[in-house]
Order: C-alpha cells, then sequence, then structure tokens
C-alpha cells in the first residue's frame, strides 16, 4: 500500500485534500475510494495515467477526464513516498 494525497484545486489554490491508501496492483479501486472521500463524481482513468503517476509520483486530471461537470480545476494526486 502506498499513501495518496489527493487535492482539489481551484484558481491555483488546494480547496480540500484527503490522504489514502492505494493498493499499487489496484489503482481504479484507490481512485474510486478518493472519489468517495471527496464526495466527486469518479474520473475515467487510462492505464497510461496510472503509469505516469507511477513513474512521476504525481497526476493531475482536468475536466476532460470526468464524464460529469465538476466544480474545480483539477484533481491533483500525488504519491506520499517514504524514505
Amino acid at each position: 500500500m502506498i499513501n495518496v494525497w489527493a487535492k482539489i484545486v481551484i484558481d491555483h489554490k488546494v480547496k480540500q485534500s484527503v490522504v489514502l491508501p492505494v493498493d499499487p496492483d489496484n489503482f481504479y479501486d484507490g481512485v474510486t475510494q478518493i472519489a468517495a472521500a471527496l464526495k466527486i463524481p469518479t474520473p475515467v482513468i487510462t492505464q497510461t495515467q496510472i503509469d505516469h503517476f507511477w513513474e512521476f509520483n504525481l497526476l493531475k486530471l482536468k475536466q476532460r477526464d470526468f464524464i460529469e461537470s465538476i466544480p474545480f480545476d483539477i484533481l491533483e494526486f500525488n504519491a506520499m513516498i517514504e524514505k
């Protein structure tokens, strides 16, 4: 499990955030849990986005990644790596 910090960003300001553990083998379920915790629609995530998240420890999702309209600019995921 890895902790993921999810942030809702509006006008370059963090308006809401949550840190939840995500199973690296089942990232889709982790995204669903994060969306439920933030009370937002679940984004549509591609395997390429997941691969980039694990490579760069960062994923930014915009309106184009959601089917429903969203009341924020960006949903940002940061992997919290312990050293």
